[in-house]
């Protein structure tokens, strides 16, 4: 049985649809420094906390949409709020 094959979909199932699209990583910086996080630091990833939370954000241009819904989820935020933000 091959490892990693758990990460593979089941036959006739789809991976699900991310509620957020791809956008820009500065504006996603901008719609979490909105909820409350800010910037600790930047290199290839901007890395960002709430105090509680830390966040890796790619410095991609558009971040990949799953990508970012994993990024909103982490932060505890749903799509919709995160969306406003934008």
């Amino acid at each position: 049985m091959n490892p990693f094959s758990f990460f593979k979909n089941a036959p006739g199932e789809t991976q699900p649809s991310p509620g957020i699209p791809g956008v820009n990583y500065l504006n996603a910086v901008g719609a979490l420094e909105d909820a409350g996080f800010w910037i600790l630091r930047e290199g290839e990833h901007v890395v960002m906390t709430d105090g509680t939370r830390i966040l890796t954000l790619p410095r991609n241009n558009p971040v990949n949409a799953l990508t970012m819904d994993g990024i909103v989820r982490d932060a505890g935020l749903s799509a919709e709020k995160f969306r406003k933000l934008l």
